[in-house]
C-alpha cells in the first residue's frame, strides 16, 4: 500500500472530499478534464457516503447495469446484505488530483477505507459514464457473494428446548434433565448430580403426556415463559396440572430455570 501519512484523513463520512483545482484553467481541454474529475468526485463521494450510512435505498441506482448483473447485487438490497459484503465503513479518503485516473468515459479511483474491526485498506473503484451519470462499474471492497448470517428463530429454539425437556421428564431421562437445568436452578436446589430413578419418582411422579402452545411462548431478552400442562398417573386415574415454566438463555442454549412440577 502506498504511504498516505501526508494526506488528511477523512474522519467522518460527511466531511467533504478535497476538490481538485487546475492551476491553468485557460485551456479548454484541461477545463473539460477538471469538470470530469469534479463530477467523478461528487459521484464517488455520494456512493461512499451511502455505504458508510447504510443508505441502501437508491444505492443500486448508483451502479451500472452490467455491475448489477455480473455481481448479482440483491434486489431489494438490505442493510444486512450490504454489511455482509463490505463490513461497517467508518471513514474513507482520496485526493482527486492524485487518486483519480481518467480513461475516456471511465475513471479509476484509489481510495483508502477504514473498516470497523479490520483497519485501513486500499481499494480500487471503477466508475463509468452511463446515461449521463457516473456510476460504479467495479469496487474491490465489495464482495456480494458473502451473505448475512441467518437469524435464528428464538421462538423455535425455545419450543425445541422445552419440548425435549418435557419428553425427558416423561421418559425419566434424569441425565438429560440435569444437563438442561439452569445453573441458578441447580445452585438453588443444591443439585450436584442427576437424580436416581427412585429419587426422580418422588420428585416428579409418573407422567403420561404434556401439552403447551408454542405460539403462546413469551420471550423477553434472555428468558422465556410458557404455560405447560402435564398429565400424571396411570390409565383410568389421570390428573392434569398446569403451571408456568421459565427458561433462560445461557450462552447460545436455553435451560429450564423454573419448573413447578418438581416437588421437593
Amino acid at each position: 500500500m502506498r504511504a498516505r501519512s501526508s494526506r488528511p484523513f477523512r474522519t467522518a463520512i460527511t466531511v467533504t472530499v478535497l476538490l481538485f483545482l487546475l492551476l491553468h484553467a485557460g485551456c479548454s481541454k484541461e477545463k473539460t478534464r477538471e469538470e470530469k474529475i469534479s463530477q467523478v468526485t461528487e459521484a464517488a463521494t455520494a456512493f461512499l457516503d451511502a455505504l458508510g450510512g447504510l443508505q441502501v435505498e437508491g444505492l443500486r441506482e448508483m451502479m451500472t447495469a452490467r455491475y448489477l448483473e455480473d455481481n448479482q447485487v440483491p434486489d431489494p438490497l438490505t442493510a444486512a446484505q450490504l454489511t455482509a459484503s463490505l463490513g461497517y465503513l467508518n471513514s474513507y479518503r482520496f485526493l482527486p488530483e492524485e487518486d483519480i485516473a481518467l480513461e475516456g468515459e471511465r475513471a479509476v479511483i484509489t481510495v483508502v477505507l477504514n473498516i470497523q474491526g479490520r483497519g485501513e485498506r486500499e481499494e480500487t473503484m471503477v466508475m463509468k459514464l452511463e446515461e449521463g451519470a457516473w456510476k460504479v462499474e467495479g469496487f474491490t471492497a465489495l464482495d456480494w457473494s458473502l451473505q448475512p448470517p441467518v437469524e435464528k428463530d428464538e421462538r423455535a429454539e425455545v419450543e425445541v428446548a422445552l419440548r425435549n425437556f418435557l419428553v425427558a421428564c416423561v421418559d425419566g431421562d434424569t441425565s438429560y434433565i440435569f444437563k438442561h437445568l439452569s445453573k441458578a436452578y441447580k445452585e438453588k436446589h443444591r443439585l450436584e448430580k442427576p437424580w436416581t430413578a427412585a429419587e426422580f419418582s418422588g420428585v416428579f411422579g409418573t407422567a403420561r403426556s404434556y401439552d403447551f402452545k408454542p405460539e403462546a411462548i413469551n420471550i423477553t431478552d434472555k428468558s422465556a415463559e410458557a404455560d405447560v400442562t402435564i398429565e400424571f398417573g396411570t390409565r383410568g386415574n389421570l390428573e392434569s396440572e398446569t403451571s408456568r415454566v421459565r427458561l433462560v438463555k445461557e450462552g447460545t442454549d436455553w435451560y429450564v430455570d423454573v419448573f413447578p412440577f418438581f416437588i421437593y
